[in-house]
C-alpha cells in the first residue's frame, strides 16, 4: 500500500534543529506571516478559554476590560503598538490561569504577571514596544501612586489589593530613572486606558476585530529583534514552565491547529495498515475475544521517519514542546502509536523510566501524547501522579510499582480531545484501564532525550528487538492486555 518510498527516513537525528527558521532570516516574508499567524491563535486562544474569567474582582471579565482598554486607545488616535498593548497588557493573567493555576494576589490575578506577559509578548513575536508597555503598566500605577496626590485613593479596592503584591509605592529612586525613559510619557497615558476600563455592560468590539492589528505589528518588515526560536510553532509560557517543574507533566489544550487535527484520523489509519513483515517499523497485536483466539492491533512503532505527516508532526511541534520543558534541545528516542479497541487491555502503574533503560540510554526522557480520539475513564485515559516524579525510581518488580507504594499516589484522569498534547517526565507514575466503551480509543506517544546525551533512537530499538525476542513488546511488564506475537 505505502510502497518503498517508506523505507526512506522522513526524517533523521535532531529534526528541525538542523532548519531553524531563522536560518532563513528574521525578514523572510513566510517565516514572518507564520510566526503571525500562529500568536494570532494562540492570542485569540487565551481569550477564548480564559477570558470570561473574573477581572482581578471588579465587575467585568478579562475579556471585557482588555477590549475597553484597546478601543480607548484606538479612539484616542493610539498608534497600533499601544492599541494592541492595551489588548495584551494583562495576558500574563490568562497564562496562569491556562497553566491551571489557582489566582494568586490574594485571588486577584496571577504573581508578576505583568513581566509573564512581557517576555510571552517578545517571544511571540510583538515589537519590543508592545512588550513595555505590558511589563510598565503596573510601574505606572506604582509612579502614580508616589507622585500623584489622591491618586491612591481613587484606586478600586481589587487594585489595592495587588498593588500591595506588587511592590506598592514606587520609591523616589526607581521614579527618578523611569522619568529619564522617552516613552515613560506614553507610559503613563497608557495607564489612564487601563485605569478606565472597568465598566460594565460597554458595547466593545470582538478579539477577532483588533488581531489584523497583532499581524500587522509581527508582519511589519525589517524587524531587528529576535521572537522565540518556537515561534511558528508553540511558544510555552513561564507558567506552564513552572506547571512542568511542578508536576512532572503539562497539558496543552488546543495545541494543534485545525488542519493538523482534521488530518490526525488517517494519520492513524494508515500508520496501522503499516504492511507487518516489510518495513523498520513494529506491529503489534493482543488477543481478543473471550477464549483469544482473535488477535487485534494495539501498537504500531518506529513509524514517525517514515510517515512524512506524522514526521512534520514530530519534529515539528512536539520536539519543540519538548526542547522548551528540557530548556535545550531534544532528539526523538522512541515513537508509538497505541490503538485501544473495544475491551482492549490498560497498562498497570509504572514508570517509564524503567523502560527506557535509563542507566545506559539517557539519564531522563519526556514522552509526549498526542490525543487522535477523546480520552475519558471509560475508554481507558491516562491516569498520572503529579509530583511523584522527583522521587526517583520506585520499588517495583518487572517495572510494575509495587501496590502498597501505589496506594499511596493521588491519581488524576488527563482528558483530552483531538489535538491536545500531553508531555509527562520519564519518572512520573501513570497508569490507564481498558477500554469499557464500544468504539476506539488511539493515542500517540512520541518519546524524546537531550540531544547532549545521544541520538539514541537506532539503539533503543535494537534493545526493544531483544525484548519481542523473549516475548515481551515492553521492557516493563506493564501491559494489561495479552500480546499476541
Amino acid at each position: 500500500m505505502f510502497g518503498k518510498l517508506l523505507l526512506q527516513p522522513f526524517a533523521r537525528g535532531v529534526g528541525r534543529f538542523t532548519h531553524r527558521w531563522y536560518s532563513h532570516g528574521i525578514n523572510n516574508p513566510v517565516t514572518r506571516a507564520q510566526i503571525a499567524e500562529r500568536a494570532c491563535e494562540r492570542i485569540g486562544s487565551l481569550f477564548e478559554r480564559f477570558g470570561d474569567s473574573n477581572y482581578i474582582g471588579e465587575p467585568i471579565t478579562t475579556t471585557e476590560h482588555s477590549l475597553q482598554a484597546a478601543l480607548m486607545a484606538r479612539d484616542a488616535g493610539e498608534p497600533e503598538d499601544v492599541i494592541a498593548a492595551a489588548l495584551l497588557h494583562d495576558v500574563g493573567h490568562l497564562l496562569g490561569l491556562e497553566a491551571g493555576f489557582e489566582p494568586g494576589m490574594d485571588g486577584c490575578g496571577t504573581p508578576n504577571h505583568e513581566n509573564i506577559g512581557h517576555d510571552f509578548l517578545l517571544e511571540l513575536g510583538l515589537p519590543p514596544s508592545v512588550a513595555f508597555l505590558c511589563k510598565h503598566h503596573v510601574s505606572a500605577k506604582r509612579y502614580l501612586c508616589l507622585r500623584e496626590p489622591g491618586y491612591y485613593d481613587r484606586l478600586s479596592e481589587a487594585s489595592k489589593t495587588t498593588l500591595d503584591h506588587q511592590g506598592g509605592f514606587m520609591t523616589e529612586e526607581e521614579a527618578s530613572a523611569l522619568e529619564k525613559d522617552e516613552r515613560w510619557p506614553t507610559v503613563l497615558r497608557f495607564r489612564t486606558y487601563d485605569e478606565s476600563a472597568k465598566e460594565p455592560n460597554v458595547k466593545v468590539p470582538s478579539v477577532e476585530s483588533f488581531l489584523p492589528t497583532i499581524r500587522s505589528l509581527i508582519t511589519e518588515a525589517n524587524q531587528k529583534y529576535l521572537p522565540s526560536p518556537y515561534a511558528t510553532t508553540y511558544v510555552l509560557s513561564q507558567e506552564q514552565l513552572r506547571r512542568w517543574d511542578q508536576d512532572g507533566m503539562l497539558v496543552i489544550r488546543n495545541a494543534l491547529n485545525e488542519k493538523q487535527i482534521s488530518e490526525l484520523c488517517s494519520m492513524a489509519v494508515e500508520v496501522g495498515s503499516f504492511p507487518l513483515d516489510e518495513g523498520p517499523w513494529l506491529v503489534h497485536h493482543e488477543a481478543v475475544g473471550e477464549e483469544g483466539i482473535q488477535k487485534r492491533l494495539c501498537r504500531v512503532e518506529n513509524f514517525c521517519n517514515y510517515h512524512k505527516k506524522w514526521g512534520a508532526l514530530c519534529f515539528g511541534v512536539v520536539q519543540d514542546l519538548v526542547s522548551q520543558v528540557e530548556r535545550e534541545p531534544a532528539v526523538l528516542f522512541k515513537d508509538k502509536l497505541n490503538f485501544k479497541g473495544p475491551g482492549g487491555g490498560g497498562f498497570l502503574c509504572h514508570q517509564d523510566a524503567t523502560a527506557y533503560v535509563t542507566d545506559q540510554l539517557a539519564t531522563r526522557h519526556v514522552s509526549v501524547m498526542v490525543a487522535i480520539d477523546a480520552a475519558t475513564p471509560e475508554n481507558g485515559c491516562l491516569q498520572v501522579a503529579p509530583g511523584w516524579h522527583k522521587k526517583g525510581i520506585l520499588d517495583h518488580e518487572d517495572g510494575v510499582i509495587k501496590p502498597e507504594l501505589e496506594k499511596e499516589m493521588k491519581f488524576t484522569n488527563i482528558l483530552v480531545n483531538p489535538g491536545d498534547i500531553v508531555l509527562f517526565d520519564s519518572y512520573l507514575p501513570h497508569k490507564s484501564d481498558g477500554n469499557a466503551t464500544t468504539g476506539w480509543r488511539r493515542l500517540a506517544y512520541l518519546t524524546f532525550n537531550k540531544l547532549s546525551e545521544g541520538n539514541l533512537h537506532k539503539e533503543y530499538y535494537l534493545k526493544k528487538a531483544d525484548m519481542m525476542q523473549r516475548g515481551a513488546i515492553s521492557i516493563n511488564l506493564d501491559f494489561g492486555g495479552r500480546i499476541v506475537l
